[in-house]
């Protein structure tokens, strides 16, 4: 076990992969409730992990600052996705780390980004809707050297799932389902 994560399973739960790829398949899911104004609900859906169901039972808010409608109680939607990929990043420096042997004392993600809201709000012709740029800083100490704390944040950047996801682009489809309130 170093830096709280335990190294065997981590390569045990590879060599399955590598054996089975359909292990190494996991489908995620959460429910957005609206509740009021621009306040949301949002709970996990069970996940899998190859032939494994796993039950999430977490929940969380989402609004937005008064300036654009809502009450500020919670983070809103671009913060979250901000919180998601930082995450994603640390868990790949973290688990990067522990492959290498390398104990950390500190480790912190810090991310900005910028978005046009005429391109949200619809008040200008051509104004983009996408952020326009995520910039982030990793803080980090431990027992590394800088050329191997710099080789982390390369492949925890180029093996997140959300940043590839972010930086590629994935397909989106949606579809529309009609209640009734009773």
């Amino acid at each position: 076990m170093r830096n709280g994560i335990p190294a065997a399973g981590l390569s045990e739960l590879s060599y399955e992969i590598r054996d089975n790829p359909r292990q190494g398949i996991a489908t995620y899911g959460v429910a957005v409730r609206w509740l009021s104004g621009t306040r949301a609900q949002v709970s996990t859906l069970p996940m899998t992990i190859g032939a494994h169901r796993v039950n999430r039972d977490f929940s969380w808010m989402i609004d937005e600052p008064r300036q654009l409608g809502g009450a500020n109680h919670a983070p809103n939607p671009q913060e979250y996705l901000l919180s998601g990929l930082g995450a994603c990043i640390m868990v790949g420096f973290a688990v990067g780390a522990t492959v290498m042997g390398i104990q950390l004392s500190t480790l912190e993600i810090e991310l900005r980004s910028t978005l046009d809201l005429a391109g949200f709000l619809d008040a200008r012709r051509g104004a983009p809707v996408p952020m326009t740029g995520i910039e982030y800083t990793v803080r980090v100490d431990g027992d590394g050297t800088a050329e191997q704390y710099e080789r982390l944040r390369q492949q925890a950047e180029a093996h997140s799932p959300n940043a590839m996801s972010m930086l590629q682009g994935v397909p989106l489809s949606g579809r529309l389902s009609l209640t009734q309130a009773a």
